[in-house]
């Protein structure tokens, strides 16, 4: 087998100069994957490399190009193929984010990060645990920190920088706001939890989350506090390596695996600990190679090709609606192993991965995985996101500014202070950090500094935002997505995915009369006008809702929750049948479960008639029961995230300027044309069952309007805000009285 180099001086010599001098110490470089160990040049060395790239002896741009191409590390204790890997992952990325529609499978560019890291970093931690270059193991662990510090850090450090100071300048408070928690997240390396509790990673408001990207750096930080210290008691207590790591990443991987198939992809997407089977393979991988195992280095050609075809299909197969990660995510993982696996000799690796282009991006990808997300984030939040024209052309822009702060960043930040032998240096880094984690908690604490200094947000404008709420109860656990009270231990034990107190209860809560309600979502945006309604009847209004979660009869919903959904809807119906309650209101966003492949029954009935049966079949039961149901129609869904950019500077901002972008009324009743059939048709068929349209309360004769008195009626594009919500209040009273004038209430 073709063992990794070890500390013999290689043969190089640099385009001009004498050959460098450097030392085999290696240093880990790694965050979200992005690990590589590297040479220790000497500064003469670094020196002279460093001023081929900045003054090129020849003054044309082809030959300034070549320059910056050629400034790779040389060999020695380094695999340029590796970085070229680690290219084609952050090119899979930026792609993704920046044109999901023609690379809807980029994001597993993240994958092939774990895996390369996991290789890596374990090679490095066993060579310096087997060698015994420490004398002490937490000698060893003080080393291996320092050195991720000076590498990870200074380019962090630089991004959260610029969020801060230009969400200082141009963002609304709320924005604001939501932006100090996740650079609190980010520099604290929890930002995966943070995320893991709100929505999911492919929902519509991914792109107001600027520091969204930063989840996969928190999952490599939290699998690095533990793994140095497991790796060092298995080697002390002399356990097999192959068979420990290979026990490790086995159970992890089945974790995800029944993750995913309950149901919990956003668990298993941002947990750490479903994610360690991903590392685990580039660690086990590196275990083999430093012990020689002799059949890996078989058939290298065959194991290359077969590795970059795994990557290129999962780039072609797996989509955001994917069970991923799941048994999908073994495509890149596998792929990344046979080609770094392969060896640094084979034709692949050595003329297409190692071509110095490939090898340059591979060297800036990490501070381009940093800036990329976050300027295109910043743009879209502050500018929109819906004139096309724009959009295609700042997007292109945005490419260029984002390998240009990377290539800036890498050049004159994250190298010099990686290099830096000064034993302070990752002392400050630590402090720099963990103040722009407190300085992020802060803003959040502060609710964005509203009247804050320098800002260039219009006064009135940010007046419009606040009006942007969902009402108080809306991001109350029992009252949203209940089922993220259960633990997985708590769902084993109780076979159950909801808690016992599964709703909340809102309006007149001491009173006996109840009304109960649930749904989805859009059931969580109308909380405002049923609250309103208990109280002012002295009703108790028992509710629950779940996002995309359609609680009906022996209905299958495509959810993260889909079991949680069905539970739902049975303890409803079992609620109904033991507490009686004067009424029963369904608020759903009916046609988005349309659909194909959306909601199916027993797999044969789906789209329209799984709806129309499902529906059918619910309220027979609350017929049965002799219960009266309300079937809400949805709201209008506008064409466009909310336009708060066309006030976001304007000192005179109005209902007319953020109105004219609107949907139609037309355009509304084209777009709910067939669920609002199959609400009518159905609901004719059961005497205590009715529907209540919302059209007159949410539009006019022309359009349904943003904004209407100051104030946005919607939170995000089809969510209503509380004053959107309390704009059906009228039509609701009227409705609930006209059913009590046939069955008091």
């Amino acid at each position: 087998m073709e063992k990794e180099p070890t500390a013999k001086k290689p043969d190089l010599k640099l385009a001009s100069g004498p050959p460098p001098v450097f030392t085999t110490q290696a240093t880990c470089v790694g965050v979200a994957g992005l690990a590589v160990p590297f040479v220790r040049w000497s500064r003469v060395s670094v020196n002279r490399r460093v001023q081929s790239v900045v003054t090129p002896k020849s003054p044309s741009m082809a030959m300034a190009i070549r320059d910056v191409f050629n400034a790779v590390r040389p060999k020695g204790f380094y695999r340029p193929d590796v970085d070229g890997v680690r290219a084609l992952a952050v090119l899979a990325v930026v792609a993704y984010h920046y044109s999901p529609a023609n690379l809807p499978g980029g994001f597993i560019g993240v994958d092939v990060f774990f895996v390369i890291s996991g290789y890596l970093i374990t090679g490095i931690l066993l060579k310096a645990i087997e060698n015994n270059e420490f004398s002490t193991f937490r000698g060893m662990l003080v080393d291996f920190y320092q050195r991720r510090i000076r590498r990870i850090f200074p380019s962090l450090i630089l991004v959260l920088i610029a969020c801060l100071v230009i969400g200082w300048l141009v963002l609304f408070s709320s924005e604001y706001e939501r932006l100090g928690k996740y650079v609190a997240a980010g520099a604290g390396y929890v930002e995966n939890f943070t995320l893991w509790g709100e929505a999911g990673y492919f929902d519509h408001a991914s792109i107001d989350k600027t520091l969204l990207h930063l989840w996969s750096l928190s999952v490599e930080e939290q699998f690095y506090i533990a793994w140095p210290l497991l790796l060092w008691l298995i080697t002390r207590w002399r356990w097999s390596l192959l068979m420990s790591i290979g026990l490790i990443a086995a159970l992890t991987f089945v974790l995800n695996v029944s993750l995913v198939f309950s149901g919990h992809t956003t668990q298993a997407f941002y947990s750490p600990v479903s994610r360690t089977w991903e590392l685990m393979v580039g660690a086990w991988l590196a275990a083999g190679h430093r012990h020689g195992m002799p059949w890996l280095s078989r058939w290298r050609s065959v194991q290359s090709w077969t590795g970059i075809a795994l990557i290129i299909a999962a780039l072609a197969l797996i989509e955001p609606s994917s069970a991923f990660p799941g048994f999908w995510a073994l495509l890149p993982v596998l792929g990344t192993a046979l080609i770094v696996n392969a060896g640094s000799n084979t034709f692949l690796n050595r003329r297409v991965l190692s071509w110095r282009p490939a090898v340059w991006v591979g060297l800036i990808s990490y501070p381009l995985y940093l800036w990329h997300w976050a300027l295109l984030s910043l743009v879209v939040i502050v500018f929109g996101d819906s004139n096309p024209t724009f959009r295609h052309a700042s997007r292109l822009v945005l490419v260029v500014v984002s390998f240009l702060l990377a290539w800036l960043t890498y050049r004159y930040f994250e190298d010099p202070i990686r290099r830096s032998r000064r034993g302070y240096t990752a002392l400050g880094l630590t402090v720099a950090v963990a103040a722009l984690g407190a300085a992020g908690l802060a803003v959040y604490a502060a609710s964005g500094l509203p009247d804050r200094p320098a800002s260039f947000v219009s006064v009135r404008a940010e007046q419009y935002v606040k009006s942007m709420q969902m009402g108080t109860f809306a991001n109350s656990q029992d009252c949203f997505n209940p089922q993220t009270k259960m633990t997985l231990l708590q769902r084993q034990r109780h076979d159950a995915y909801l808690p016992d107190k599964w709703y909340c209860d809102i309006g007149d809560t001491h009173s006996k009369t109840l009304v109960l309600a649930y749904g989805d979502s859009h059931a969580r945006a109308m909380i405002p006008t049923l609250d309103k309604y208990g109280k002012a009847t002295n009703t108790r209004i028992i509710f629950s809702s779940i996002g995309s979660c359609l609680p009906l009869t022996n209905v299958t919903v495509r959810t993260d929750y889909p079991n949680a959904c069905r539970e739902l809807g049975e303890k409803a119906t079992h609620f109904a049948s033991e507490m009686r309650p004067k009424a029963v209101v369904l608020i759903e966003a009916w046609a988005s479960y349309i659909g194909a492949g959306k909601i199916h029954i027993q797999h044969s009935i789906t789209g329209a008639q799984a709806l129309r049966t499902t529906l059918s079949e619910t309220l027979a039961i609350y017929q049965t029961l002799d219960i009266p149901v309300v079937l809400m129609q949805d709201n209008p869904h506008q064409r466009t995230s909310v336009p708060k950019a066309s006030i976001r500077f304007a000192v005179n901002p109005s209902d007319q300027r953020l109105n004219t972008g609107a949907v139609t009324r037309l355009g509304y009743v084209q777009q709910q044309a067939e669920a609002n059939s199959i609400l009518k048709s159905v609901a004719a068929k059961y005497p205590l069952s009715s529907v209540l349209e919302v059209g007159n309360a949410l539009c006019n004769e022309d359009i349904c309007p943003w904004a209407m008195r100051h104030e946005f009626l919607y939170y995000d594009s089809d969510h209503l805000s509380a004053a959107g919500a309390l704009q059906v209040y009228p039509a609701f009273v009227a409705h609930m009285n006209a059913i009590s004038r046939h069955r008091p209430l």
